[in-house]
């Protein structure tokens, strides 16, 4: 939970989720608290900060320097991320760092662009990201209680920390980096489950045991003592988070920080300059821009200290979306920040750095505006449709692994697969029937053979659909298709699969055969092998199936290499590659997001764009199916039903 304020009162918003001074030359690096004087000590001077939420994860590596650097041309001085575990340890025991995942490289960026970092460890972060940062290998034990002091939970902790911290040290402030404080747990004073002084203790004792005693930690809190009086951790500063308000209610919050904190610099760790959307959310997420300067000028008048979440959301590339109570994260996390998800300048941008550029004596002025990157609409790609999703030879190419026999349905963590797709196979033993499956995580596509019979859904806002009529022959293949539409970011022990009996008019189904699905790990090795079934015509392909469920993949060629959105408008919901680029889940019938962003990096001079279509592309009746590449971003907020299949014509808004 975030707290936004309006209006003087508050309210609660469930989820459904600088180096620009120079070092003097006499004294060491270092950074601290001057709680007599209610200020931080920068190298033994006193210090505020203006930063930013930007997420390294949800921004392509090559794009690091371009986003930092328009923070920095704000007027910000220092930077806020979240390192999200289950980013980086994926399989148990095999922590990565490359690439995207290079917080080192990242961390040198932000120093180079005269950015201090303020950095959230963890081990939850929520961020609207799968489940809250925590590894999906943790449910190997399906009674684990994460966030508590379960001994299973405090020894993976454990284990993470003693990878990740020493990491970390080598670029603290004192030891010549950038990073000034460090983030424990996060929001711990909203976790529902309990107040578990023993393990916000345990998170404490083990970062000072490697940062040392003389680092700033810190904790991040809802601004009201209902979410402080167990979010706060003995020894470790007590911040809050609140949006744009009313003074008064800015008032409140800064008073509960003192509650907790009767010294010290006052903090708001999150300002929300916006919000993240859902599927199917229907009002914007956006905060006016004279709010938000209002309330900036308020608490630094107050000689506070905040940090814009976001100011760069960026995308949720992949499967890495977070799921809400009854719904998931859009692919895109764009935040109705002041820089966009494809860093475009906005009003509220420029609004901030003009504001800044009034404070007197500011260690980091404002720089010259930066230029949008320019956006190049690529044009209509058309669509070959190579296989349906569960034909032998396609699921033989999207498995990396053999089929699993279970007698009864198996979940993701039981196969140990994080993430996507799981391809659930038996066979009917009466010629067809009420096929129900009453606990299903998240949805289930359905399959006679290779034909479609429609869509199950445990739930989604207030829909639910969990049987389905079904008709075959005896001997046919029934096959589930399940998608996993994003754990929990509340990290509740959220398992993903088919978790009860499948049964056809009352009759228990056995004998279960499961192909947990890899797109993006042989991606190129894949597409060779649809292109060795379409020239060999294997896989018969009707006119009539165009449209289906199933494989699609085009061809184009980019003379330039610039960021664009692709748009799915006519398509019905799945999955999008771009040269073996994981771009994002796409919904557009649902909304709000219709294209997704395509930062320029992935694009080549000859690309290939493949489509995981999983219930049906209404534009696509024949072998001329196509998709468009645009220059701009296209949002809905249209009420909708849901219903059919989810299947709705809508009105499109262009942002």
């Amino acid at each position: 939970i975030k707290m936004l304020m309006a209006n003087q009162l508050i309210v609660i918003l469930p989820l459904l989720l600088n180096c620009g001074s120079v070092l003097d030359s006499h004294s060491a690096p270092s950074f601290s608290i001057d709680r007599e004087n209610n200020v931080f000590l920068l190298d033994g001077k006193s210090f505020r900060y203006i930063s930013g939420s930007i997420h390294y994860f949800r921004v392509h590596p090559d794009q690091w320097n371009d986003r930092l650097s328009r923070m920095r041309a704000a007027g910000l001085n220092a930077i806020q991320f979240y390192i999200p575990w289950n980013f980086h340890e994926i399989y148990e025991g095999k922590p990565r760092f490359d690439g995207i995942r290079n917080i080192t490289r990242f961390l040198e960026l932000a120093m180079r662009n005269e950015l201090y970092a303020l950095v959230r460890i963890g081990p939850y972060i929520c961020a609207e990201w799968e489940n809250g940062g925590a590894p999906w290998w943790l449910l190997k034990y399906k009674d684990i209680k994460m966030r508590t002091s379960d001994k299973r939970f405090l020894d993976a902790v454990r284990r993470w920390f003693d990878v990740l911290l020493p990491i970390l040290k080598t670029n603290l402030r004192k030891n010549g980096g950038p990073i000034l404080m460090l983030q424990l747990e996060n929001e711990y004073g909203s976790f529902d489950e309990g107040c578990d002084r023993n393990y916000t203790i345990f998170l404490r004792d083990l970062a000072r045991r490697h940062f040392g005693d003389d680092v700033v930690l810190y904790t991040t809190d809802g601004g009201d003592d209902s979410y402080l009086k167990c979010g706060t951790i003995p020894g470790v500063y007590a911040t809050v988070d609140f949006g744009p308000a009313s003074p008064e209610a800015i008032d409140h919050c800064f008073a509960s920080q003192r509650e907790y904190e009767p010294q010290g610099p006052l903090v708001n760790s999150e300002f929300y300059p916006g919000w993240f959307l859902t599927w199917n959310q229907k009002q914007r997420g956006d905060q006016p821009v004279h709010n938000v300067i209002n309330g900036s000028k308020y608490m630094f008048e107050k000689g506070a200290n905040f940090n814009y979440y976001m100011f760069h959301g960026g995308t949720n590339f992949a499967f890495w979306n977070g799921g809400a109570t009854k719904t998931a994260i859009t692919t895109s996390y764009d935040y109705f920040s002041p820089l966009s998800e494809a860093a475009d300048i906005s009003d509220k941008y420029l609004a901030i750095r003009d504001w800044i550029k009034t404070i007197k004596n500011w260690p980091n002025p404002p720089k010259s505006i930066p230029k949008n990157s320019p956006k190049l609409a690529y044009g209509v790609v058309k669509m070959q449709k190579i296989g349906s999703l569960v034909s032998d030879d396609t699921l033989r190419l999207i498995t990396t692994r053999r089929p699993i026999l279970s007698r009864y349905p198996l979940s993701f963590e039981e196969l140990q697969h994080p993430f996507g797709f799981v391809a659930y196979r038996s066979k009917l033993v009466i010629p067809g029937g009420n096929l129900t499956i009453s606990v299903i995580k998240d949805y289930g596509y359905v399959f006679i053979g290779q034909d479609y019979q429609g869509m199950l859904v445990d739930s989604f806002e207030e829909y639910e659909k969990r049987w389905i009529l079904v008709r075959g022959h005896v001997g046919d293949d029934l096959t589930v298709l399940i998608e996993n539409r994003g754990r929990s970011v509340s990290t509740m022990n959220d398992f993903k699969g088919i978790l009860s009996n499948v049964t056809i008019d009352g009759m228990i189904m056995v004998d279960w055969m499961h192909y947990p699905i890899s797109f993006p790990h042989h991606y190129d090795e894949m597409i060779r092998g649809f292109r060795t079934l379409e020239k060999r015509k294997i896989e018969e392909r009707r006119l009539s199936a165009y449209g289906t469920p199933g494989l699609y993949i085009g061809h184009f060629i980019a003379r330039l290499q610039q960021d664009t959105f692709i748009s799915p408008q006519g398509w019905g919901k799945g999955q999008i590659f771009i040269n073996g680029f994981n771009v994002g889940r796409y919904w557009p019938n649902i909304g709000p997001q219709v294209t997704l962003y395509v930062p320029s990096p992935i694009i080549r001079k000859r690309n290939t764009v493949m489509i995981i279509e999983l219930i049906g592309a209404s534009n696509c009746t024949s072998p001329k199916c196509a998709i468009e590449f645009v220059d701009h971003p296209i949002f809905n907020f249209t009420s909708i039903s849901i219903k059919n299949n989810f299947h709705r014509n809508i009105e499109i808004e262009n942002l």
